[in-house]
């Protein structure tokens, strides 16, 4: 019996770590792991699936490729009606018995971690037998016409997770390496499918250090840890860290850490951490204390603005701080005061997210409290609430596009100190940008890096601000940085 692992990623670079374990648990038997995008077409990845010849096909499902993996499979039983299809992933766990009873394509939604059910599942599926039957309590599945829904099925020993780094390393492709040191987190954020499971299971420590000296020694170009809170215990994050720099060769890291447990013991080793080897990305959500406390987070603004103005003293570690639109109590000009708040911090990125409601998330059962209007559809993201309308998240998307563009990118250092100066406030300078552009058609069409400098310069010009020719000869800067002599013909800054 030939099984297919497989999933559909959101971009080239990314890669998944599930599947790697799920391969490890039956690599004895006839397996093979294939990733697409979800930016290929349909077509293709169904041909390339259907020519694997397997019995037994296993999707890996996220929010993002749900409903791509939803027509894979009804048309892959259309071809192969002999076929089981089975599911897995947080996007199915939580409404598993919906999409059983609106898939009759999918054979077997497995609810919640995979590394112990998944094997005893193939097992069954090439030798049905009833009295082993026991781990699918773990699984929902269909019997004489019935839905059986599982429960939501943990791997509490972590040890008995397989080690994946050996084969990430043979088969690396340059692109994002992920991996976990503990499964859990120790907070319970409202919104987030982490506080659905409590507790915090940290993998063996020889077993890290093992498996990141495998990835190391590999030269992986970005290892990025999925652990919710890296830092949750000081001691055991220090000792990882320290082995890193100690062991490292070429590889860069990305932690997602809380600043609220950042001490100036840390804060003395971050300083010894070489350039472009850190990535320390910051949850914030927002600066407004009714919001936090609403979304079960104990956060403080304060610490977080200390901790993150210490942390980029020495300019050698990239941070990341993110903020979430559509939470309850802010509306759009509390948002904007969060937004302003945190941009003043000169963070490397700001990355400016959506509110998404979630199956099983607590934020997603007050709906009905908070007036949620959100897409029927992924991501499920937010639409309006009681706090801030339809026509205010749009221009909010809009603003975020500028800050991706304008700010994240990293292209505009010189020019965009003299244009931020010249509005009130950091968020009145993107949004007057993101105006022009809506107005000028630069939303409509896809924009080429080299353009956005254009539009830019075009945006300042017709403002009739009166340095426009020392703007212009940053801007010039920024361009050359970036592309060197390369000149875009009838590029506007030039003529």
């Amino acid at each position: 019996m030939k099984i297919l692992l497989t999933t559909l990623n959101t971009k080239y670079v990314h890669t998944n770590i599930a599947l790697k374990y799920l391969y490890e648990t039956i690599r004895e038997k006839d397996v093979a792991l294939k990733e697409f995008t979800i930016n290929e077409p349909l077509g293709k990845i169904l041909r390339e699936i259907v020519r694997e010849n397997a019995d037994v096909i296993a999707f890996s499902v996220y929010l993002w490729n749900i409903e791509e993996i939803l027509k894979l499979s009804e048309n892959i039983k259309k071809i192969c009606p002999e076929v089981k299809i089975i599911l897995g992933g947080p996007e199915v766990t939580y409404q598993s018995e919906k999409i059983l009873k609106e898939n009759f394509s999918v054979d077997f939604v497995i609810c919640g971690e995979g590394e112990e059910t998944f094997p005893k599942l193939i097992d069954f599926v090439e030798e049905p037998d009833v009295e082993k039957k026991d781990f699918l309590k773990y699984v929902s599945y269909r019997e004489n016409n019935e839905i059986h829904v599982g429960e939501i099925g943990i791997v509490c020993d972590t040890n008995k997770i397989p080690r994946i780094a050996e084969k990430i390393a043979k088969d690396y492709d340059g692109r994002i390496v992920y991996i976990e040191t503990v499964r859990g987190c120790p907070y319970n954020c409202s919104y987030c499918l982490s506080s659905t499971i409590k507790g915090i299971r940290p993998f063996d420590m020889e077993r890290v250090k093992a498996e990141l000296l495998i990835l190391m020694k590999a030269e992986v170009r970005l290892i990025k840890f999925v652990d919710r809170t890296f830092n949750y215990d000081k001691k055991r994050a220090l000792e990882i860290w320290r082995f890193l720099l100690e062991n490292n060769i070429s590889s860069e890291f990305h932690f997602e850490i809380s600043a609220h447990l950042i001490d100036d013991e840390i804060l003395e080793f971050f300083d010894t951490v070489p350039e472009n080897t850190f990535r320390l990305e910051i949850g914030v959500q927002s600066t407004n204390p009714e919001t936090i406390k609403a979304i079960n987070r104990n956060t403080d603004f304060e610490v977080i603005t200390k901790v993150t103005k210490r942390i980029m003293e020495k300019n050698n570690i990239t941070t990341h701080l993110d903020l979430i639109a559509g939470l309850p109590f802010e509306g759009y000009e509390r948002f904007k005061q969060s937004f302003n708040d945190v941009y003043k911090l000169r963070p490397t990125e700001l990355q400016l997210g959506f509110l998404k409601l979630l199956s099983g998330c607590q934020i997603t059962n007050e709906k009905e409290l908070y007036e949620y209007k959100y897409t029927s559809y992924p991501p499920y993201e937010i639409l309006e609430n009681k706090f801030i309308s339809f026509e205010e998240i749009t221009k909010l998307k809009n603003v975020e596009e500028m800050v991706d563009v304008f700010y994240n990118s990293g292209r505009y250092k010189n020019s965009l100190k003299f244009a931020e100066e010249k509005f009130k406030t950091p968020f009145e300078f993107y949004f007057e940008l993101s105006v022009y552009a809506e107005k000028n058609g630069y939303m409509e069409r896809k924009i080429s890096a080299e353009e956005w400098f254009d539009v830019l310069a075009r945006f300042y010009f017709e403002n009739r601000f009166e340095d426009y020719a020392d703007f212009l000869e940053n801007l010039k800067k920024d361009h050359f940085n970036n592309f060197g002599n390369k000149r875009r013909r009838g590029l506007f800054l030039f003529k």
